[in-house]
């Protein structure tokens, strides 16, 4: 068994709520994210931000890097204006912004995963005894954070915000103006379900 634990706290809770507040149009979000010191290396002034990929904020790679996951970018298919806040469903419902915290896996030998999927028990930020009730425990401190600021999340089936785009065994959902704050466990579509993914999903109201 080993966690991976991304930096996570107070203040990135906040931000991903702060993320919750904006028009949802590409220029907002990248305004953002320059804001946020999450375009390393690239011209505050023009960002760039590349959506639909995981997006690279800091650290070095495959040591102790860390990054947000990004859906398609916010905005209008059928206008190219990056000021434009779109209510169109397609334009919406593969838009999000996520910030994963923790990743989980249990391999019978860790070696050989590491082999397969690059190094991970090796890694700084990797626990590499961690249970998964300990990664149950992130999910649960986040949980809290998210309740301290925003209450009590919508009853359960109150609303479908992931879709069916991966496979999800937990999730939280908060309305926060035209967005939704999703606290989630998921297999990681990236690594084809080898891990168990924790993270804060902001994204559009459809």
């Amino acid at each position: 068994m080993a966690m991976q634990l991304l930096p996570f706290d107070d203040a990135l809770v906040d931000r991903a709520i702060e993320l919750a507040d904006l028009p949802w149009s590409r220029q907002a979000f990248e305004d953002a994210f320059a804001r946020n010191g999450w375009c390393a290396g690239e011209d505050p002034g023009a960002p760039g931000v590349g959506w639909e990929e995981p997006w690279w904020i800091s650290g070095e790679e495959m040591v102790d890097d860390w990054w947000l996951l990004l859906g398609e970018a916010p905005g209008c298919r059928r206008r190219p204006d990056p000021t434009v806040v779109c209510d169109h469903p397609e334009c919406r419902t593969g838009c999000f912004v996520e910030h994963p915290f923790a990743y989980f896996t249990d391999p019978s030998d860790p070696e050989e995963w590491d082999n397969e999927f690059g190094p991970f028990h090796s890694r700084a930020d990797v626990l590499p005894e961690a249970t998964a009730e300990d990664f149950a425990a992130q999910y649960g401190r986040v949980s809290g954070m998210l309740r301290a600021r925003l209450g009590d999340p919508l009853p359960e089936g109150a609303c479908d915000p992931l879709g069916d785009e991966e496979t999800v065994n937990r999730c939280l959902v908060w309305e926060r103006g035209e967005s939704w704050v999703v606290l989630l466990v998921a297999e990681d579509l990236i690594t084809y379900g080898a891990y168990d993914r924790a993270g804060i999903r902001v994204r559009p109201r459809t």
